[in-house]
C-alpha cells in the first residue's frame, strides 16, 4: 500500500503550530513544520529494482505535490496523501501553474536513446491531460512556469565536461509549442546532470544543479533572470526540489524545499519507503537560513 505519512512527532507539532495566513489569500499552511512524505513502489529498471528518490517538488495553496522517478503524490500541507498516480520513468521536476502541473519527462531508461517530453496533469485529481514529446533526444529535468511561459531545462550542454553549460527551452503553457529554439546557458559553476529544479517568484528563476562534488562548497542555486542573465549565485546543497512560498520580508525570498536523507547519489543502495522531506528556508542578502521549527522531529530525519 503506497501511502503519505506525518510521523507523529511532527503531526503533534502541526497541531501546536496552527496554520498561518501568510499574506496571500487562501495560503495556510502549518507554522514552517516539517512534512514528510514516504512510498514505497519499486520498479525493475536496468536490471535492478529501483525506487527512485524525489525529484521535484512544487505547491499550491492547499497541497504539495511530490514527483518521484515513477510516481506523483499529492498531499495537503500536513504531509497528508490525497492522490497519487504512477507515471512515466523517468519522471522529473514538477511546477504548478493556473491549475495544472507540468513535469519534464525522460521517457526511456538508460540503456537506450533518451527521449523528451513535458507531462500536463490536472492539479486536483492528478489526472494524466497531456504529454508532450519533444524533438530532443536529450532528457529533460528543471522546469517552472511563469506568465504563461513553461522554462524547461534540456540537459547539460555534452561537450562541457564541468557541466557549466546547459541546454534551456521555452514553450507556451496551454499549447506547449516551443517559442524559439532551444539555447545554451552559461552559469560558470562546475555541475553534473542539469538543472534538477527550478522554480520562480514572478521575475527571477531560480534554477539548483547537483555539484561535482557534494562536499565542496559550490554555488549550485542560480539566480536568472527572464532573458537567463545570471543575477546572483548560492551554495543550495543537493535538495531534490523547491518551490517559493509566500511570507518572506524585507525583501527577503521564502522556500519550501524537498531532499531525499535515505538516497542520496547512484552508488548508494535505496532503502524503502523512499523519503522526500519538506523543510523551509529564507534567503535574504545571499544566504539561506533554515527556517523550518525544530524539537525532537529533526532528529529523525537527520542525514
Amino acid at each position: 500500500m503506497k501511502k503519505i505519512v506525518m510521523m507523529a512527532t511532527a503531526v503533534a507539532m502541526a497541531a501546536q503550530c496552527g496554520a498561518i495566513d501568510l499574506a496571500k489569500e487562501n495560503w495556510k499552511v502549518p507554522n514552517w513544520c516539517p512534512i514528510v512524505s514516504e512510498q514505497g513502489a519499486v520498479k525493475e529498471w536496468i536490471g535492478k529494482t529501483w525506487s527512485g528518490h524525489c525529484q521535484g517538488m512544487c505547491v499550491s495553496s492547499n497541497a504539495i505535490y511530490f514527483s518521484y522517478h515513477n510516481q506523483i503524490v499529492k498531499t495537503d500541507w500536513y504531509g497528508r496523501e490525497q492522490r497519487w498516480i504512477q507515471t512515466e520513468i523517468h519522471g522529473g521536476d514538477i511546477c504548478y501553474w493556473n491549475g495544472k502541473l507540468y513535469t519534464g519527462v525522460w521517457l526511456t531508461p538508460k540503456t537506450e536513446q533518451w527521449s523528451a517530453a513535458i507531462g500536463v496533469y490536472d492539479a486536483e485529481t492528478l489526472k494524466p491531460l497531456k504529454l508532450h514529446r519533444l524533438d530532443w533526444h536529450w532528457g529533460t529535468d528543471g522546469i517552472t512556469c511563469m506568465d504563461g511561459v513553461v522554462y524547461l531545462n534540456m540537459g547539460r550542454y555534452a561537450p562541457d565536461k564541468l557541466g557549466h553549460k546547459n541546454w534551456y527551452g521555452k514553450f507556451d503553457a496551454e499549447t506547449l509549442k516551443p517559442i524559439g529554439e532551444p539555447f545554451v546557458v552559461d552559469h560558470g559553476e562546475d555541475s553534473s546532470c542539469g538543472a534538477q529544479n527550478m522554480t520562480n517568484d514572478g521575475k527571477y528563476i531560480y534554477s539548483s544543479y547537483y555539484t561535482l562534488d557534494e562536499t565542496a562548497n559550490t554555488p549550485n542555486l542560480i539566480v536568472y533572470d527572464k532573458d537567463f542573465n545570471v543575477v546572483a549565485k548560492h551554495v543550495y546543497g543537493w535538495n531534490h526540489g523547491m518551490d517559493v512560498v509566500p511570507g518572506g520580508r524585507d525583501g527577503a525570498v521564502r522556500f519550501a524545499f524537498c531532499y531525499t536523507p535515505n538516497w542520496m547519489h547512484s552508488r548508494q543502495k535505496p532503502t524503502l519507503p523512499m523519503q522526500g522531506v519538506v523543510k523551509f528556508a529564507e534567503l535574504k542578502d545571499g544566504r539561506f537560513v533554515d527556517i523550518t521549527r525544530y524539537g525532537v522531529f529533526d532528529k529523525q530525519i537527520e542525514r
